[in-house]
């Protein structure tokens, strides 16, 4: 997976935030104007850590998802079928229907 970071900068002076999109980790970065600064000196632009974001994949938005709502699931669906039960059912069923090759 390739990287596009996002650099997070915040004016020394006046403290307003801008951010700057680069294209690779390589891609050299030059810090924004603050927009807040007109022509008043001294508005630099400093680099500052950025929060850090996990993406989720599929099956940890999955394990969460079971944790956070599975009782509530599982009580609207009630509970499982007896496979055994219905397997059993269909044999007793089946014994008296006409052979495959009558048919």
């Amino acid at each position: 997976m390739r990287s596009m970071p996002f650099y997070e900068f915040s004016c020394v002076k006046c403290g307003s935030r801008d951010e700057v999109f680069a294209r690779s980790m390589a891609t050299p970065v030059v810090p924004p104007k603050c927009k807040t600064a007109g022509r008043e000196k001294g508005h630099e632009m400093r680099r500052i850590i950025s929060k850090v974001i996990r993406q989720k994949t599929l099956s940890d938005q999955i394990v969460e998802a079971e944790a956070k709502w599975g009782k509530e699931v599982n009580s609207a669906l009630g509970p499982t079928p007896d496979v055994g039960k219905l397997a059993r059912r269909y044999d007793r069923l089946a014994k008296d229907l006409p052979p495959p090759d009558s048919v």
